[in-house]
């Protein structure tokens, strides 16, 4: 019998003290001995979707039914407003669901649309992400791979994250990510590393690091060690390997890995989700770029040194497939466009400003320079490095400034007397092993000169010698004393020519708008000596400066970047200010000393030139070409050439000439520092390099990319479907004022006090210790909440005014929002379940409201358990009947004053059945088709790849087999060939099994959250409530609405609006009825859309939104339009039409709180329609 009643609770929530501390849901019911005489096993799914069983007395049977009564035991009801917090927490929550753009809307940042194409519709798709993400400079790499990293965190796809980067470039993705994304970064370093006691790549899950720390022997292993779920690479082309050059006339199977290769490669074996990033992913050279390609999946491309022409095409099979490929995106800066379809960047101009040296600055120039080629000579090996760079960076200290180069000569002489008098004191052996360590201190063989830290550089440059014997040394100090003398008097005595070139350029017609105050310059130098030297003399001629340079901190950076953008007319800067500083505000550039490395010019230019920069660019070069009596200074010579050459070839390379400047030189076999290098060690190479600079052919690099296949890769937006879908997902984007909403009333829930500032912001004082707390599930995957936020916002256009650009976005994935919203279901977790009491003044008759959060469930490649889809979906129960209705329907509605102390519990089967079998099947079926695609384009292209390896190697195995038979020196080699014919095939069947497992797709748990009862106003609700009720009846309402849509498409279709560009998009509760868009600008683009609320009236009644309809206007303001349609039945209609009501209504609205309306008298609709006519 009580099995029977039991039964009768299944699908209902019950509570059963002693078993679980929160309701549960009841799913099924077997008695234990004669009619439960044993008790009663009973399955149930708690809140968080899990499934329990536990074993019931009688007794508690029999107080779970009620015994004494024929009916289940009536229910209290929960409070409504608690309610709606925990039912909008989980909407918010799974907001990702129906805001196919949510990082966007939590982000400060504005998209463009290459950037939402690339994460939303390549990248972020995927079930496992191998990418290389190629677009040009300043495209906003960073940006999408923030959004990416924010995606998939917010869905819960990956919470372990490591940023592999350039030194220099480590603050910059710390400091985007946590502006931009509210991401914390920890920035591991060998300082970091040595005071941390533990690991800390195990104890920090972002991370981001130096590629030349990481990739050290005893610090690659720690990281190897780690699991991480997504690892992105930043300037990806440095990590390099390629095939080493054979005697023989065969291909070598020997391939030289550096470090930085071997690091990244193995984390790829390791990790699921890999991107790589760079704008530059070959440099000419087809070996190292088929190797380069590896890195995104070793089993997809081929072996270059063991299948040259496969591997060859199967790379170009796979660049073929353009914007269907998952493996890679490339996107020019002259295909990029903003929203309207306007071009993102503007021109860039440049021009070469020549001056002669006089004959003391000439004097100098010819005296260090032939110092040079005396004492520091050219070596082979270690030592060869390490002269070459004390060399070079001599002779860019020497034409950077008089100022430079004799502060350059007064350290090294002190050093090298320093040096002098440590070596006096030394044994005759130990003194030649201490000569012999300054001559090859490179610590890095793998870096660039313009990877090594400044200071770093500069005591390498100032202690290197060439010196074997005291004598040597003694030579080159008296020399020294000499050049040091020489170098003074022409810095205090003589005229500085490249200054009084400098003063004449700022003379100009580009440099007016620097004087009036509406232009910047930006001043480029190599050395802190010239910088303070050249700042000094600005400041005589009455400019208004500051500086950044690379021993400034971070901090600093952003101080003089602001004091830039603010008050200074003029930044000099050292080459700190060639990366990761964003200067779009400025136009006007002057390479005071031009750099050594070709694709310096690129970067430095791109801090100007790139995404918000309205202006054209201008960038003036400076070249020292002769003496005053015609003598060749030989650097500025070929810089001078070939800027000359850039110049020529711009049109050829479709204006991209700076973005591929280090390409089409190495093409063209031009290595422009060993050059400049030679040319000053033997002046009569001068001409041989100018006309090798002649002969430099643009062409190569068009040919070299349809060669590689990497032209192929180069996509187009389809910006047509994209301003479409761009028009739906923007109606969907979770609105901020429901997340400020949501998180004020959870605050105060939680007892975080929030309180408003006079800015119209918010301030949070003290964060309580229990949200900070490390037990939270919040704190561990985001990191702690701040102690205090001095300024708040949930809007992101706050960011962009100057007086909030310190301000705090906050919402979902912000470490205090979520661990104030962990807060608040802890709090409220005795209410899932429950049942609240709400009104409807627009209904006739009551329904119920069902909230059900459902998940989809996939595999990684591994087989592990990972999420793929959450939603929180609300299903409409009236007489019998469902229906799927916007999840955010209750915010409309108000709860009922005075709602019944008890109810009977509500049967949630039946809802969650019709849930089941209809939406969550229909969600993953979009999850299994988006995965299978991805795993079939996989499935073709991997199979290709082994296919092409397994019978190469096969037919080199059974050759190597058939010399065994007769030769027995073959069997080691036929064995070794036959093993690796095994392993390709092994790895063929694992590779395409777990190819089969990210195609699995399966419907999760279907947990109900809560159930809200909806009744029509009547005699029984508040007088306000009553009022609110429609005079009409629902017939006449409906007629009227039908009316009054029908007369403004009429409306909208005279105003030039296509007939099939107007939809009616009410039924999907977009805050709007209609939608009407069309082209504005044929020239750009540009699209004109419409959101229209329509409200038929009969004359001189006031117009009422929903609060949803009035904060839809206030999100898409002057893109919302309230159409008002005064007696849409009667004769003669009137059309009222209201652009952005949220501002032109505002004085005048009445907010109804307890109905959740906003009402404005018909007056008010009528003078501010008057603004159209």
């Amino acid at each position: 019998m009580a099995e029977n009643r039991l039964s009768t609770r299944i699908g209902q929530q019950i509570s059963l003290p002693g078993h679980f501390d929160v309701p549960v849901c009841l799913e099924h019911v077997r008695a234990l001995g004669a009619d439960g005489s044993a008790g009663y096993e009973c399955r149930v799914r708690l809140p968080d979707g899990t499934l329990e069983e536990t074993v019931i007395s009688p007794a508690e049977a029999a107080s779970l039914c009620g015994t004494d009564q024929e009916g289940p035991t009536a229910i209290k009801p929960v409070d409504a407003e608690r309610l709606r917090l925990l039912i909008e927490s989980a909407r918010i929550r799974l907001a990702y669901a129906h805001d196919h753009q949510f990082a966007v809307s939590l982000s400060g940042i504005r998209t463009l649309p290459h950037q939402i194409e690339a994460v939303y519709q390549v990248m972020l798709p995927q079930p496992r992400l191998r990418f290389l993400l190629a677009d040009d400079p300043g495209a906003g790499k960073t940006i999408m791979a923030g959004l990416l990293i924010k995606e998939l965190k917010l869905r819960g796809a990956i919470e372990r994250v490591l940023i592999l980067c350039p030194a220099p470039l480590t603050i910059q993705w710390q400091d985007e990510m946590l502006q931009w994304f509210g991401e914390s970064f920890d920035i591991i370093s060998s300082a970091v590393d040595q005071q941390q006691l533990g690991n800390p790549w195990q104890r920090s899950s972002q991370v981001i690091a130096s590629i030349d720390y990481a990739k050290q022997n005893d610090v690659r292993e720690r990281v190897w060690q780690q699991r991480w779920d997504l690892v992105v690479i930043d300037e990806a082309h440095k990590c390099s390997a390629y095939t080493k050059s054979s005697s023989s006339s065969e291909r070598s199977n020997e391939v030289v890995e550096t470090k930085r290769y071997q690091l990244v490669k193995r984390l790829s074996e390791a990790v699921d989700n890999v991107l790589l990033i760079t704008a530059t992913p070959h440099h000419g050279n087809e070996d190292r770029f088929s190797h380069f390609l590896r890195l995104i999946d070793l089993d997809l491309f081929p072996e270059p040194h063991r299948f040259g022409k496969e591997a060859a095409e199967a790379r170009r099979e796979i660049f073929r497939l353009g914007k269907g490929s998952p493996w890679c995106l490339r996107r020019l800066k002259e295909d990029l466009k903003d929203l309207n379809g306007k071009r993102l960047f503007s021109n860039r101009l440049a021009k070469t400003v020549t001056f002669r040296l006089n004959s003391e600055e000439y004097a100098l120039y010819k005296s260090v320079t032939d110092y040079i080629n005396k004492f520091i000579p050219h070596q082979s090996g270690k030592r060869g490095s390490s002269a070459a760079l004390t060399r070079t960076v001599l002779q860019r200290r020497l034409v950077s400034s008089t100022c430079a180069i004799h502060e350059s000569l007064k350290r090294r002489l002190k050093k090298q007397q320093d040096l002098l008098d440590q070596l006096a004191g030394l044994s005759p052996a130990q003194r030649a092993n201490r000569l012999a360590a300054l001559q090859g201190r490179l610590p890095d063989a793998e870096q660039d000169e313009d990877d090594l830290d400044n200071e770093v550089r500069d005591r390498l440059v100032d202690e290197y010698t060439a010196a074997l014997e005291l004598e040597q040394l003694r030579a080159e100090i008296a020399a020294l004393k000499e050049l040091v003398e020489q170098a003074r008097k022409v810095r205090e005595l003589a005229n500085d020519s490249k200054l009084a070139a400098l003063k004449k350029c700022l003379g100009e017609a580009q440099f007016v708008d620097l004087k009036d105050g509406r232009g910047k310059l930006l001043v480029f130098t190599e050395h802190r000596d010239t910088l303070n030297y050249v700042r000094e003399h600005l400041k005589l001629w009455d400019y208004s400066t500051c500086e950044i340079h690379g021993g400034m901190n971070p901090h600093e950076r952003k101080r003089a970047q602001e004091q830039f953008r603010t008050t200074a007319q003029i930044c000099v800067a050292t080459e700190a200010a060639g990366e990761g500083i964003n200067l779009q505000f400025c136009h006007l550039m002057i390479n005071y000393d031009m750099p050594w490395n070709p694709t310096r010019l690129e970067q430095r230019l791109g801090r100007i030139h790139r995404i918000g920069q309205d202006r054209d660019v201008y960038a003036f070069n400076f070249v020292a070409t002769d003496s005053e009596d015609g003598q060749p200074i030989v650097e500025g010579r070929i810089l001078h050439r070939l800027l000359e050459k850039l110049d020529t070839m711009n049109e050829a390379l479709e204006g991209r000439v700076f973005d591929v400047i280090g390409e089409v030189l190495s093409l063209n076999d031009v290595n422009l520092p060993d050059m400049l290098r030679e040319a000053a060690y033997d002046p009569r190479r001068l001409d041989e390099y100018l006309d090798q600079i002649d002969r430099i052919d643009p062409a190569k690099l068009k040919e070299y990319e349809e060669a590689t296949g990497i032209a192929l890769a180069r996509n187009h937006v389809d910006f047509t479907g994209f301003q479409r879908h761009n028009l739906e997902v923007e109606e969907k984007r979770l609105m901020p004022r429901y997340v400020e909403t949501q998180f004020i009333a959870a605050a105060k829930e939680v007892g975080l006090h929030v309180e408003p500032r006079a800015d119209g912001l918010w301030r949070i004082e003290h964060v309580l210790a229990d949200l900070r707390s490390e037990r939270l599930r919040s704190v561990q995957r985001l990191g702690k909440p701040d102690p205090s936020y001095r300024k708040v916002t949930f809007h992101k256009h706050h960011l962009e005014q100057a007086a909030h650009v310190d301000a705090v976005l906050m919402g979902p994935g912000h470490p205090l929002y979520a661990a104030v919203d962990e807060k608040l279901n802890e709090k409220l977790a005795a209410l899932q379940g429950g049942i609240g009491f709400y009104v409807d003044p627009l209904t006739t008759e009551p329904y119920r409201l069902h909230f059900f959060e459902i998940t989809i469930r996939g595999k990684d490649s591994r087989g592990s358990d990972v999420p793929l889809h959450g939603e929180l979906v609300a299903v409409r129960e009236q007489r019998g009947q469902f229906e799927i209705v916007p999840s955010d329907i209750l915010l409309n509605l108000p709860p009922q004053a005075n709602p019944p102390s008890a109810v009977d519990p509500v049967d949630t089967q039946a809802a969650s059945d019709f849930l089941k079998s209809t939406y969550q099947l229909e969600c993953r079926a979009r999850c299994q088709e988006e995965r299978q695609r991805f795993a079939r384009i996989c499935r073709e292209y991997l199979e290709r790849s082994f296919d092409v390896r397994i019978k190469r190697a096969q037919e080199r195995a059974m050759l190597l087999a058939a010399e065994a038979t007769t030769k027995p020196e073959y069997k080691l080699s036929a064995d070794e060939a036959r093993k690796y014919v095994e392993e390709l095939q092994r790895q063929r069947r694992e590779r395409l099994s777990g190819l089969g497992r990210l195609e699995i797709a399966r419907t999760g748990p279907v947990r109900h959250v809560a159930t809200a009862i909806v009744l029509a106003a009547g005699a029984d609700t508040e007088t306000q409530l009553a009022d609110l009720a429609d005079e009409l009846d629902p017939n006449v309402r409906s007629r009227s609405e039908r009316a009054a849509e029908d007369l403004v498409v009429t409306a909208l279709k005279e105003e030039g609006f296509p007939g099939d560009r107007i939809e009616r998009v009410g039924h999907l509760k977009l805050g709007f009825d209609i939608r009407a868009h069309r082209i504005a600008d044929e020239a750009t683009g540009e699209v004109l859309v419409k959101r229209v609320e329509v409200k038929g009236r009969a004359r001189g009644q006031p117009v009422r939104l929903t609060t949803n309809e009035w904060y839809k206007a206030q999100q898409l303001a002057e893109t919302y339009w309230l159409y008002v349609v005064w007696d849409p039945l009667g004769p003669n209609p009137e059309l009222v039409r209201i652009q952005n009501p949220a501002v032109r209504l505002d004085h005048a609205k009445r907010q109804i709180v307890a109905a959740r309306f906003f009402e404005i008298p018909a007056e008010a609709v009528v003078e501010a329609g008057r603004a159209y006519l």
